[in-house]
């Protein structure tokens, strides 16, 4: 039941108004159906009676006409449920979507990348063809077997308790089918996402698996997740393998037992006229019989699907529940910001138990360049992911012109960022696209190529073809330095307040790294830029630079300054410029 709720959970008030429909049309339909047999019975006392031809003629179009209209009725349940399956589908797919847009990195890293994505997609899809396949068959059946069992409940006892000894059998069937396949049905959709995962690090790491010649181990690691799928649905299959060969056992006994009795009763009676009688009889409880028995064939059917949609909608539900820990502040920034401050900061990445950083304290004005260095692992990235607040500190706070910036809407405070992440993430399309993704108006072209001259990345767009050139999926047809380029020209093309460029220059030659930062000098001389970088010429000429390591502040001022008081610096400045630097 718990998974049935699951399912429902997001049900909108016209999925259920939808529902309602088909609902009623279901039992109209159930009842045109159930008439049938009166029909049969019907025709059979006409000729019982010596009825002509235009008696039974009667009777029979009543009968086609139930069966017609049936069909009209079915049809018009498979359209409605068939728009309620896909919209809401649709709805889910959608909602599921925008909470994933509003996790922080905290969220992101309880849910795996390949998991997120087979719930966005795979378990959608179990819940959709559930839904389409089997909200008929939910509502059909019980009407169906109640009503056909208030039929009969008034005939013959020993055909009536013959059918109940079938019913009882039938049920023996579905729960033992149900022991045997639930946890099986449970357990696809996790080993569904280990495929996923084996198959999304094949695509993404195909050079460097191919570099130390690891196809024959990934491909390994891919057979041995396909493998337990497999073997997972034969186990299961194995067991719903019984259903439908028992299933017709149990019908054709039935079949056979009630007519079987119905011999003896019928042969026991003198009269032809109530033989007669009591064969249209027969023939008409055998009818209603099958209905119920195929009705809990249906039910059988339904139970074998629902365990796999029922966890389905349960890990789409953990999405849906998971809070996002960065939320909107009420107020909205405007204007270009003019200091930076960091107040005793002190970050733990949830799950850990020491912090990746502590009592982080600085501040940076318009106009000025921060630059941030210090050996791997020294929290460089995690200080930068604050200032767009892509996490929030455990304790202290950001501020972004004296106002702590979880103060802010994330929409204003991040409209006024210009962010360069260490791994530059390409979208499939062009240039421009690319270069224009996520502002507010489009920009002019002349605005685009000043962007990329800055980031001296015009020549090599020229070379591709200009603007519109493609970028294929993840940029593969770029590399590293031409997507740190594109980023950087990204950044800039915004027009923020404040700049942060995340080790943005590690893949740039010495040359083209000197000359971008000349022309970002010039471009960001009333923002506030923050550098993360590992080379010291990199920083070397920025206003303020603040040495890390450990997650502490361990040196703060100017490059000669911390060639003369921090050590760290002396030792990263000696093992790369020497020591005469």
């Amino acid at each position: 039941m718990n998974g049935f709720l699951a399912i429902v959970r997001h049900f909108r008030a016209k999925d259920w108004v939808c529902i309602s429909f088909a609902f009623i049309l279901t039992v109209a339909q159930v009842y045109l159906d159930l008439k049938v047999p009166e029909y049969m019975a019907s025709i059979t006392d006409t000729l019982l009676e010596n009825g002509g031809p235009s008696e039974v003629m009667n009777e029979a179009v009543g009968m086609v006409s139930c069966a017609v209209l049936s069909l009209i009725v079915g049809m018009g349940i498979t359209l409605v449920i068939g728009v309620i399956s896909s919209s809401y589908s649709m709805y889910l797919r959608r909602m599921q979507f925008d909470r994933v847009q509003s996790f922080s990195m905290e969220e992101m890293g309880r849910f795996s990348t390949h998991s997120l994505i087979t719930r966005s997609t795979n378990d959608i899809k179990q819940i959709q063809d559930f839904i389409g396949l089997s909200l008929e068959s939910m509502m059909r059946a019980p009407i169906l077997a109640i009503w056909a069992l208030i039929k009969i409940s008034g005939s013959n006892f020993t055909w009536t308790a013959v059918t109940s000894v079938a019913v009882v059998l039938m049920l023996v069937l579905v729960m033992s089918v149900l022991r045997k396949t639930i946890p099986g049905f449970k357990m696809v959709q996790k080993l569904t996402d280990e495929i996923n995962r084996a198959s999304s690090e094949l695509v993404d790491g195909v050079r460097v698996i191919r570099a130390y010649n690891a196809e024959e181990y990934e491909g390994r690691r891919f057979t041995d997740a396909n493998g337990k799928l497999v073997d997972n649905n034969l186990r299961v299959h194995r067991a719903m393998s019984y259903n439908v060969p028992f299933n017709g056992l149990i019908r054709n006994c039935l079949n056979m037992s009630i007519y079987w009795t119905g011999a003896f009763i019928i042969c026991g009676t003198v009269s032809y006229e109530v033989r007669l009688e009591l064969f249209s009889d027969m023939i008409v409880f055998s009818t209603y019989a099958l209905m119920i028995l195929n009705s809990f064939r249906t039910l059988t059917q339904l139970f074998n699907i629902m365990p796999r949609a029922s966890v389905a909608a349960q890990r789409i539900n953990e999405v849906m529940d998971t809070a996002p820990t960065v939320v909107d502040g009420p107020r909205k920034h405007s204007g270009t910001p003019g200091s930076l401050v960091f107040d005793n900061v002190s970050f733990r990445y949830p799950g850990t138990n020491n912090d990746s950083l502590t009592g982080i304290s600085f501040s940076v004005e318009r106009g000025q360049t921060l630059s941030i260095i210090g050996s791997t692992g020294s929290g460089k990235t995690t200080l930068a992911n604050l200032i767009p607040r892509f996490y929030d500190p455990t304790s202290g706070s950001v501020m972004l012109d004296g106002v702590d910036i979880r103060e802010y809407s994330l929409e204003s405070l991040r409209r006024n960022i210009g962010f360069v992440s260490q791994t530059n993430s390409m979208l499939s399309g062009t240039v421009r696209e690319n270069i224009h993704y996520g502002m507010d108006a489009e920009i002019s072209d002349d605005v685009t190529w000043g962007a990329l001259s800055i980031a001296h990345g015009d020549g090599f767009v020229e070379d591709m073809g200009g603007l519109d050139s493609n970028i294929v999926e993840r940029g593969r047809n770029l590399s590293g330095g031409q997507k740190q380029r594109i980023a950087i020209a990204r950044a800039v093309a915004r027009d923020p307040g404040v700049f942060v460029f995340d080790d943005s220059f590690s893949a740039l030659d010495f040359k083209t790294d000197s000359g971008i930062r000349r022309s970002l000098r010039e471009r960001t001389s009333d923002a506030i830029v923050v550098i993360i970088a590992q080379r010291i010429g990199t920083v070397m000429d920025s206003d303020k630079i603040i040495v890390l390591d450990g997650g502490r502040i361990v040196g703060m001022g100017t490059h000669d300054e911390l060639l003369e008081d921090c050590e760290v610096y002396r030792e990263i400045a000696d093992s790369q410029l020497g020591v005469d630097c």
